[in-house]
């Protein structure tokens, strides 16, 4: 009885295991994702320095982003950061300008195109002689492969106020299949990748998979 108990628990556990991995995969999706940034290697970043997330007035887009980019630099340990109009931009010691943008690669000119094609061939002195038929009047067997895609792009300009350098650029990419996934889905998934990969030392660039939650 205990034995049989065991193995009703150990095949229990099992499938939930299967169930749960089947969700996630269900919930997040890999994407060709890159990082790069440039950095003023001699700078000292204080994550207590008064920080501005500042984004284009007229960017609606990039202006919306600054929000998520401002929850995921406090994951990193910036606690004095806010948006453009919480303090006042005299207090500031850095400011961070924020840019989200998206570009589709629609390949509408150079479709993957294949078909089926028959003829006869005869053998005249030794040498094959064919004709082959490529009119393809059956439209079934005929197959266009056309793969739209969509490249999401984020960039963060850290300038130092005081001292009135520039010192540190990151950009981020993300490249997905176009429709599969929401704006919103991988852009914040975008920001929240390369705001945790940043690098304050050294000059970094390298491509890797991201994930995008389907949430």
């Amino acid at each position: 009885m205990v034995f049989f108990v065991r193995h009703i628990s150990l095949f229990i556990h099992i499938t939930c295991t299967i169930l749960l991995a089947s969700l996630l995969v269900g919930c997040f999706g890999s994407v060709k994702s890159e990082y790069y940034s440039t950095v003023l290697p001699t700078y000292d970043f204080d994550t207590n320095a008064p920080t501005i997330i500042v984004a284009d007035p007229w960017d609606l887009s990039s202006k919306y982003y600054a929000g998520i980019a401002l929850e995921h630099f406090k994951k990193r340990g910036f606690n004095n950061i806010y948006l453009q109009g919480q303090i006042d931009q005299s207090f500031a010691r850095n400011v961070i300008y924020v840019k989200v943008g998206k570009e589709r690669l629609d390949p509408s000119t150079n479709y993957q195109y294949k078909f089926n094609a028959s003829g006869v061939c005869n053998v005249i002195n030794g040498v094959p002689s064919c004709v082959i038929d490529t009119s393809n009047s059956d439209t079934s067997k005929k197959t266009i492969k056309r793969t739209v895609m969509d490249v999401y792009k984020v960039t963060f300009d850290w300038y130092d106020v005081y001292k009135k350098a520039r010192i540190l650029y990151v950009a981020g990419s993300s490249t997905v299949d176009a429709q599969k996934h929401t704006d919103l889905e991988v852009v914040n998934s975008l920001i929240g990748n390369t705001i945790k990969r940043m690098e304050f030392k050294r000059p970094v660039q390298y491509v890797y998979n991201g994930s995008v939650s389907s949430k």
